[in-house]
């Protein structure tokens, strides 16, 4: 293999695909990321058998072939290069030569022969679905992912294709967050994408118009031009968060979104810090947070609200409620209490695009 390539464009492709490559590997070889050169292109290649990413950049090639290099090693090399077209070169015995105007190195690889392909399912069909929205719609679900290995089938986010619409929802058993958008195509499919192909989705949508998805057999393939991403989906039963969404509450109030959040995280500062306890106190035109801490002192805040209903107490989580509220935008939120042992439900003000429900907690 002898390419010919930009140096920012090489470093770009690298960090597309570098998160994916774990630092401890059971195989030598997933350690690397594999260059193939062919046509016009080079592809870079990442995976940990689980999550799989491939990026193509357009190349020089004047020799095709593959090989594979360090991820780490040949990342923090060319993010280190000057501004000049880089040259790589295949020698004897997989030795890489890599030239960058008066800077050249020579690399140990490894035979590409051996590294696991990452593609998508020959018999896939594909949904269109915009960047954006599924950028917004893994915002607000992946907070609630939870991280106890005990409960695997937890450990993702459940995607769902129904009739005209998909839907994510993620939940830990405290919490648990809704977001759907309209959609053309993929009737039919659901399957849990783990955390870690969750986060890299979310990292690599950018600002593109639109992207494909499909879910087939045991996968997860997101595609963009040049760019594709695999994930094996986690096998186990997802719970039945329909039953967890309130079907109604008696106290449904719109709310600043800017004054409640930092009335949260002022009060939050004297809560417990394991927990972040914070009391909620609704009354007739208020809504007071209190945190106490004995070792600390406590703190209180009041937020004038329309209400006129009985009071209600209750406690939350305030970084369950903060995560809830940070990605709704717009300058006012839904929130809706019942009693003191109900879950608390917050919603965006427009639609019913997003939901998250929140389990009190005894303060």
């Amino acid at each position: 293999m002898n390419i010919q390539l930009d140096r920012d464009m090489l470093l770009k492709g690298l960090q597309l695909v570098q998160n994916i490559v774990e630092p401890r590997q059971t195989l030598p070889i997933l350690a690397n990321v594999l260059l193939e050169a062919e046509g016009e292109i080079l592809h870079i290649t990442a995976t940990d058998l689980e999550v799989g990413a491939r990026v193509g950049i357009p190349a020089r090639v004047v020799t095709p072939g593959a090989i594979t290099l360090s991820a780490r090693k040949i990342s923090e090399i060319v993010k280190e290069l000057p501004p000049s077209p880089v040259e790589i070169k295949v020698q004897e015995n997989s030795w890489v030569a890599l030239r960058c105007a008066s800077v050249g190195y020579k690399l140990v690889g490894l035979p590409s022969a051996d590294f696991p392909a990452v593609q998508a399912s020959d018999s896939a069909s594909w949904a269109n679905i915009g960047a954006r929205e599924l950028k917004e719609m893994l915002d607000e679900t992946s907070f609630a992912i939870s991280h106890d290995e005990s409960r695997y089938a937890l450990n993702g986010v459940f995607f769902s294709f129904q009739q005209g619409e998909v839907r994510l929802v993620a939940t830990d058993g405290h919490r648990l967050a809704l977001a759907r958008r309209p959609l053309d195509g993929g009737q039919g499919w659901s399957g849990i994408v783990p955390r870690k192909a969750v986060h890299e989705i979310a990292r690599t949508l950018g600002a593109r118009e639109s992207v494909q998805v499909t879910l087939s057999g045991s996968q997860f393939a997101l595609k963009m031009p040049n760019f594709l991403l695999t994930s094996r989906l986690i096998e186990g039963q997802f719970p039945n968060y329909e039953q967890v969404l309130p079907k109604g509450h008696p106290t449904q109030m719109t709310l600043p979104k800017e004054a409640i959040v930092a009335a949260l995280r002022r009060v939050s500062v004297l809560s417990e810090e394991r927990t972040k306890p914070v009391k909620i106190c609704l009354s007739p035109g208020s809504l007071k947070f209190t945190a106490y801490n004995p070792e600390l002192g406590e703190a209180e805040e009041t937020v004038p609200v329309d209400y006129s209903g009985a009071e209600v107490v209750i406690g939350f989580n305030s970084r369950y409620l903060l995560d809830a509220l940070t990605p709704i935008e717009g300058e006012q939120i839904v929130m809706e209490l019942k009693d003191g042992t109900s879950p608390g439900v917050l919603r965006n003000v427009e639609g019913n695009d997003y939901v998250c429900v929140i389990m009190p907690m005894r303060i």
